[in-house]
């Protein structure tokens, strides 16, 4: 395995448009169904890839065959299983942003039915501001249970972590303490465009240029028009929709001008995954979205300075990061009361 990794950085990583559709094509369908099918053999995977090079005219990819044990959730209520980074039998290096969202595009979803909830699991990282002067990064484990068709209450998990200090600056006194936990009812959204559940997202557009068209509608603007664009396919990243809606979601991102390949990285659970990121120049950030590097399914996003003087902070911070833990189905929630501020569901 070191020997063809090693390899694999002898070869010129090409740019999107050296690389044929064809080879795209040959690269996600070799994903698929090292997704649906039992482990091969190294031998077999590596003379295909290396048919599939040849035939084209240039080096795609190395293709490995991932050595370490896979791990899948067991299902849930409802006959669902988890999606998440379990280890698929292939492994790819790609060599651009299009590669790695056409990757991302074709990772499984979840499909609740009739009355049930998709229930997410993750860590979320981000600044938040005590007294005066004080600030900080809070982190918080969440869970939401939130009702498929939108048709009941469902509800809303948060776990305070261990909060970290904003550089050159202490964690204030009278933060959250880490291990508070409350759980509280979520109502069904009413009106449109708040809403977030599966249901709705299944109204979407299903294809790159009428999803497109929806990520203007999201709330932002400014100079960096391309950078809301960005902002809005990150938000509807971590989405749980049907397949058609999750394709063009990603398949839209492509054509956000400015993204970059950013690499190998980690999200705010510290799991290993390759990143595409777009750059705000107003805001010194790096928006980054974080995919497992084996399966591609959707890890998480950063926040990271690249300019110290703009951000406020010093370059390579990581000011803001989500962890998608988990998302799977269930046909019921736990129990949950009212928030402090909170009317009862309509």
């Amino acid at each position: 395995m070191r020997q063809l990794r090693e390899f694999r950085g002898e070869v010129p990583e090409l740019s999107g448009t050296v690389l044929t559709e064809a080879e795209r094509s040959f690269v996600t369908t070799l994903r698929r169904e090292g997704t649906a099918r039992p482990r091969r053999s190294r031998r077999p995977l590596l003379a295909v890839a290396g048919l599939a090079t040849a035939a084209a005219g240039v080096a795609v990819a190395v293709l490995l065959t991932s050595t370490t044990p896979v791990t899948t959730r067991p299902p849930v209520a409802g006959g669902q299983p988890s999606v998440g980074a379990s280890s698929p039998a292939v492994r790819l290096k790609p060599v651009s942003v299009a590669e790695v969202l056409d990757l991302a595009a074709a990772a499984p979803v979840v499909t609740p039915g009739p009355g049930q909830f998709v229930v997410t699991e993750s860590i979320v990282q981000d600044q938040a501001f005590a007294g005066d002067d004080g600030r900080y990064l809070y982190r918080v484990k969440r869970t939401t249970w939130i009702s498929a068709d939108n048709t009941k209450p469902g509800a809303i998990r948060a776990e305070n972590l261990e909060p970290l200090p904003f550089p050159g600056r202490p964690v204030p006194a009278g933060v959250p303490a880490a291990g508070t936990v409350n759980t509280n009812v979520l109502c069904p959204a009413k009106g449109g465009e708040i809403r977030q559940d599966y249901a709705f997202y299944g109204t979407l557009p299903a294809d790159a240029q009428g999803m497109l068209t929806y990520f203007r509608k999201f709330p932002g603007g400014g100079a960096d028009k391309n950078y809301y664009l960005w902002k809005a396919g990150t938000e509807l990243a971590a989405a749980a929709m049907p397949a058609a809606q999750h394709t063009a979601v990603f398949q839209a991102l492509k054509l956000v001008p400015g993204a970059q390949l950013v690499g190998d990285t980690k999200d705010a659970a510290g799991r290993d995954g390759i990143a595409v990121g777009y750059v705000s120049t107003t805001q010194g950030l790096r928006f980054e979205l974080i995919f497992d590097s084996a399966t591609f399914g959707y890890l998480g996003s950063r926040a990271v300075v690249v300019d110290a003087a703009t951000a406020g902070a010093p370059a390579g911070t990581q000011l803001a990061a989500t962890a998608q833990l988990s998302v799977t189905v269930t046909d019921e929630t736990p129990p949950a009361a009212l928030g402090p501020k909170q009317q009862p569901c309509a």
